[in-house]
This record gives structure tokens, C-alpha cells and sequence, in this order.
């Protein structure tokens, strides 16, 4: 790489590195797993600066494919348990730090009650702003998939004990 190769890929990694570790804290629910596994989307990205085409792109994929299969890997492993559930660092791009500080535990529980598919759907269509057919390019499925596995994910999430307090009956119309 190139010193100019160089300045890009920097720039790209200030622009685009909260984001990045912000989806994959949402994909996995743990902010451990999450730095590692942006670490990882940018070190394999760096090896590959000069040949990517979409640099977005490919880091979502690649993200994606490394949490599937860590999520594997753990599959094959003893339950661990964890030393603690408080998460110290706020998420930078939420409106309201205070709220989000409250809400933050809540939702990383909820999402961690879904299946890692679900999860990364829930995270790149809700959180991360992507189209339907954008979420289905990044993980390779049908956008018929994307669209009832993010209808099954949030109507499981709204039912969540973490997050009952925050939807009411009104919320949702009878159907």
C-alpha cells in the first residue's frame, strides 16, 4: 500500500470506524466481540485496500461472515459465564446519552435473545439504515427472508421482558 492508499484507507477508518463497531455491537450484543471483530473487518480490509471496490460494502460482509462464524465456533464451545452485563461505553451516535445509557442494557439483552441471523438483520435494516435489498446483498439471502425474519425479530423483541415498559397497546394497531 501506497502512502496515498495509505491517507485513504485512514480517512476511511475515521469515517467509517464508529459506525462499523456500532453495527457489530449491535450484531453481537457484546462490545468485546464487537471491537475484535471490527478490528478484524479492518485489518482484512487493509490487506485488501488496493483491490476493493466498495470499501462499505465489503466491511459489512465481511463483518457479517466473521460473526457467523465466531457465533459458530462458540456453538461448539461450553456456555461461558460472564464476569459482568454493565456496558461502560455509551454509544457515540445516540441522541440522548443519558437514555441511552438506561436503554442500552435492555436492548443488547433483547437483541441477545435472537438468533445471530436474526440479530444482523434487526442491526444492518434498523440501525445501520439499510434498504431490504441492501441487507439482503450483505448477507446473501433472498429479500423475501430479509423482510419475515425482521418481522419475526421485532415482534419477538416487542414482547421482550427488558423492553415490555417501553411499547404500549397503542403502539401497535389491532390487527
Amino acid at each position: 500500500m501506497n502512502k496515498k492508499q495509505s491517507r485513504a484507507f485512514e480517512a476511511f477508518v475515521e469515517s467509517e470506524g464508529d459506525r462499523l463497531l456500532r453495527i457489530a455491537v449491535l450484531m453481537t450484543s457484546n462490545h468485546q466481540l464487537a471491537e475484535d471483530a471490527a478490528q478484524r473487518t479492518l485489518e482484512r480490509l487493509a490487506e485488501r485496500w488496493d483491490r476493493v471496490e466498495y470499501p462499505k460494502a465489503f466491511c459489512r460482509k465481511v463483518l457479517n461472515n466473521l460473526l457467523t462464524d465466531d457465533a459458530r465456533a462458540a456453538a461448539r464451545r461450553p456456555h461461558e459465564q460472564p464476569l459482568s452485563l454493565a456496558h461502560e461505553n455509551p454509544d457515540p451516535l445516540a441522541q440522548d446519552g443519558l437514555r441511552a445509557a438506561e436503554l442500552r442494557p435492555a436492548l443488547l439483552s433483547a437483541l441477545h435473545s435472537l438468533t445471530p441471523h436474526q440479530r444482523a438483520i434487526v442491526a444492518l435494516r434498523y440501525f445501520d439504515d439499510r434498504s431490504d435489498a441492501e441487507v439482503s446483498e450483505i448477507l446473501g439471502v433472498a429479500v423475501g427472508t430479509v423482510k419475515s425474519t425482521a418481522s419475526r425479530a421485532v415482534a419477538q423483541l416487542r414482547t421482550h421482558p427488558s423492553l415490555a415498559g417501553l411499547f404500549c397497546p397503542a403502539d401497535f394497531p389491532a390487527r
